[in-house]
This record gives structure tokens, C-alpha cells and sequence, in this order.
């Protein structure tokens, strides 16, 4: 093989070692949410397996806002 057709390899399980990374990022945050019962979190984790990045992204944008922050500062969504 020459060294040119590594490339789309090289790019391919860069891209894949990116996108596990991100669903495991994504089941630990939203094990970590408190306000999710645990029905809810089970549907999010399932969702972030069956559809790894629409579910990131809904993750992302549904995530609740992070309020008792000090001075009542209110984080904007993370999208």
C-alpha cells in the first residue's frame, strides 16, 4: 500500500475515535444531570447509541440550563 491510501484510513478512525469520544462524553454528562429522572436518561442514552450524532446535537440543545449559579448567573444553552 502506498503511503497516499493511508490517508482516507488515517482520516476515517480519526473520525470515528472523535465520535466515540463524543457519545462518551454524552452518557457520562447525562448521567450526571440531576434533574433527569431515570426514565429520561435511559431514553437520552439510547438515543446517543442508536443515533450517535443527532443525538449529541439534541443533547446539546435540550440540555437544561444550569441555574443557582452565583449572583443568579444564568448559563446560555451550550448550543
Amino acid at each position: 500500500m502506498e503511503a497516499w491510501q493511508w490517508i482516507p484510513v488515517i482520516l476515517a478512525g480519526a473520525s470515528a475515535l472523535y465520535v466515540t469520544g463524543l457519545i462518551v462524553w454524552g452518557v457520562f454528562d447525562v448521567l450526571r444531570e440531576d434533574r433527569l429522572d431515570q426514565l429520561t436518561r435511559a431514553l437520552w442514552v439510547l438515543v446517543l447509541f442508536v443515533l450517535p450524532i443527532f443525538g449529541i446535537l439534541a443533547w446539546l440543545y435540550a440540555k437544561p440550563r444550569i441555574v443557582g449559579a452565583t449572583n443568579n448567573v444564568r448559563l446560555k444553552k451550550t448550543l
